[in-house]
């Protein structure tokens, strides 16, 4: 499995309508091959937001680009916001999970 995460910056005042517009947003990967699942993940302080978005293999995850940063564009830009980073991973491991599920991957 692996991983995009971004990270915004976004005003506070904005958080919760950024907060939408990231949900729905995320509609619009949820129809592409190899999605597994996202968040709309914010701090303590209610000053950053960041997705975590997962996908089934490296090429799902690569193919979803173009499409993800249309979407991702939009909605930071609705909620008054930026793109501070984006990085991808591959999940190397499951925390709290049971171990065998991870090898059967």
């Amino acid at each position: 499995m692996f991983a995009r995460l971004a990270r915004y910056e976004i005003p506070a005042d904005r958080l919760g309508d950024a907060v939408e517009s990231f949900v729905e947003a995320g509609a619009g990967l949820a129809d592409l091959d190899g999605f597994e699942h996202g968040y709309v993940l914010v701090d303590e302080e209610g000053e950053s937001l960041m997705t975590l978005t997962l996908w089934h293999s490296l090429s799902a995850l690569e193919a979803s680009s173009t499409r993800a940063g249309a979407l991702r564009q939009r909605a930071v830009r609705d909620a008054g916001g930026s793109v501070e980073a984006i990085q991808s991973y591959e999940v190397a491991g499951e925390l709290g999970g049971d171990s065998r599920s991870q090898d059967a991957r």
